[in-house]
């Protein structure tokens, strides 16, 4: 088993290299279970939340092991990626992986517990959604991309939107302008995201082209006229032609659902 600890948690090393194990015995609470797995355990007095990856198959074995990341060291590195920019994650703790014949098998990522609302359940599900709430989540993705990240599964479900701003063990201090990015044009609602599943992202120096800006909002959410919404709210604060960048991005979003529904 290889065991990475952050810095801030060495002194709990022994305690976070028995969580795999004591996910294994069904210890713990669990939060999430599907394709991961994401139990929840209290350590040293601090929540925790662990995701166990799905095990890999064969060939990942051969290629985690010997050409790339596994996610679980990505989710780890990613986070701390995301902090050192200024956009709130959950604080990465650990991750650990598992091998087998020394192939790689199963990864698992350890961070601080972030209370917060997926804002998919506040947008998305509701008929009449709050416009503020669109306008923040318009400005934080245009906040990422001024920042050169590229949020590799960017939809509503993956923003979580805290009712306090994020402790500064999760969010790096950053000075803003109130007409820059990361102040929604509201203030009388919250508009503080933590943002999780990070560890497929991509980053960049500096802002991302246009492209690959409009690209990544794709998969921000598949109701039509909250895509439209949040795509033309993000163009107006760009500058953009609002009709046209929303043309662009509708067909975007078909040929990815198009391809989506072949696979």
């Amino acid at each position: 088993m290889k065991v990475v600890v952050d810095k801030s948690f060495q002194h709990l090393t022994d305690e976070i290299s028995r969580l795999p194990q004591r996910l294994k015995d069904g210890e713990g609470e669990v939060v999430y279970d599907s394709r991961n797995r994401v139990v929840r355990f209290i350590i040293d007095g601090q929540p925790m939340m662990v995701k166990r990856f799905k095990r890999v198959n064969a060939v990942q074995q051969v290629v985690y092991t010997f050409f790339r990341k596994t996610k679980a060291e990505r989710a780890f590195l990613f986070a701390q990626e995301f902090l050192r920019r200024g956009i709130a994650t959950p604080q990465p703790v650990a991750y650990m992986e598992e091998r087998q014949h020394g192939l790689f098998t199963t990864g698992y990522f350890v961070s601080l517990e972030v209370s917060g609302t997926e804002t998919s359940l506040l947008l998305r599900e509701v008929q009449h959604y709050p416009r503020d709430l669109a306008e923040a989540v318009a400005r934080h993705v245009l906040l990422m991309h001024s920042r050169g990240i590229l949020h590799g599964d960017l939809n509503l479900s993956n923003f979580l939107l805290l009712t306090t701003s994020p402790s500064s063990s999760s969010s790096p201090s950053s000075s803003s302008s109130p007409s820059s990015p990361s102040s929604p044009s509201s203030s009388s609602s919250p508009s503080s995201f933590s943002m999780i599943d990070t560890n497929r992202s991509h980053f960049t120096e500096g802002m991302p082209t246009d492209a690959q800006c409009l690209q990544n909002m794709v998969r921000l959410t598949h109701r039509r006229d909250l895509y439209e919404d949040l795509v033309r709210r993000y163009a107006l604060l760009r500058g953009w032609d609002a009709d046209a960048t929303v043309r662009q991005a509708l067909a975007l979003l078909n040929r990815f659902e198009n391809r989506k529904f072949k696979l």
